[in-house]
Parts: structure tokens; C-alpha cells; sequence
């Protein structure tokens, strides 16, 4: 027997008497604690597959569209708590204060609707943004129903700033 089949046969003598040079114990056989088999590789399709799918699609426009109800919602509750709002104050102020609570309500409102996802955020920014620019065409083309949810003064301030089919940006209304 060679010098390294003596040692070999030694660590097995050691191991079957139970002294190891490690306090470890030492198991031999089948690990009966954890299992390395994979998941079952049976392919997942059909209905409920097609619905996963579409509903992810669609969640891209429905998290643009609760952005956009975000910043409705913001406007509304600015409106509620400020009142009118205050001509000399800056416009690039009001507008990232503007964004900031609107992103705010729409992350918190995707997040209590189960739509967590990090590759959501630009929908909602997108959402945000849109309401942002386009929200006043919206009280051009139902003012009596504005009149009603916030006031005849407001839906007055905001046609006179603004003009009908137009991105306002900045306080300046480009038409389209």
C-alpha cells in the first residue's frame, strides 16, 4: 500500500470511530435537509398564462392614468388647503412641489393597489407629467363640472391663464 492509501484508510478508521480533527460532525449518506431537485419543470401556459401577461401589460397604462389622477387629486387638495394660488410665488417652485406631491400620492396609491414593481415608477412619472401639462384642457372641455368640485373663481383663474388644446409649461401655454 502506497503512503497515500495508508492516510486514506486512517481518515476513514477516524471517521467510522467518530474522531474527526473537527468538532463537526460528519454525516455520510443522503442530506435529508435540504433538497437540491429543481421545481417541477412542467411548462406553465395556457389561460391563466395569457392573463399574467396581458395584466402586466396593461398595468403600464393604468399606473400612467392613476398618475394622472395623482396630480388631479394634488391640484385638488392644494386647492383645498392654499386656496388659490399665490401669483407672486415662483413657478419652478410650484412645479416640482407640484410633481413631488403628485409622484408621492401616486406611489403610495400603486402601492396600497398591489402594483410595487420598480419598472412601474416611469409610468407613473409619465402619469404625473402628463397631468401636469394637460390637466387644464380638461377644465377647458368641462368647466361647470370643475365649477362644481372646486370653485366658479378657480375654473375662472385657470381658463383665463390658459388657452383650450394647449401644453402649459412654466406658465405659458403652447397651443397644438
Amino acid at each position: 500500500m502506497s503512503m497515500h492509501q495508508t492516510e486514506f484508510q486512517d481518515r476513514i478508521a477516524r471517521i467510522q470511530a467518530g474522531k474527526g480533527f473537527t468538532k463537526a460532525t460528519v454525516y455520510v449518506g443522503l442530506d435529508q435537509a435540504f433538497t437540491y431537485t429543481p421545481n417541477s419543470r412542467r411548462r406553465t401556459g395556457g389561460l391563466s398564462q395569457a392573463l399574467a401577461n396581458a395584466g402586466y401589460a396593461l398595468s403600464f397604462p393604468f399606473c400612467m392614468a392613476v398618475g394622472f389622477l395623482a396630480h388631479v387629486l394634488e391640484r385638488y387638495a392644494n386647492f383645498v388647503l392654499a386656496g388659490l394660488p399665490d401669483p407672486k410665488a415662483s413657478i419652478d417652485v410650484e412645479m416640482v412641489k407640484m410633481a413631488a406631491t403628485g409622484m408621492a400620492i401616486a406611489v403610495l396609491a400603486t402601492h396600497l393597489l398591489g402594483l410595487r414593481d420598480k419598472g412601474l415608477l416611469v409610468p407613473k412619472l409619465l402619469g404625473v407629467a402628463s397631468g401636469m401639462l394637460f390637466f387644464h384642457n380638461l377644465v377647458h372641455l368641462w368647466p361647470q363640472e370643475f365649477e362644481t368640485v372646486f370653485s366658479p373663481i378657480w375654473v375662472a383663474k385657470i381658463t383665463a391663464m390658459t388657452e383650450p388644446h394647449s401644453i402649459f409649461w412654466r406658465g405659458i401655454s403652447f397651443p397644438f
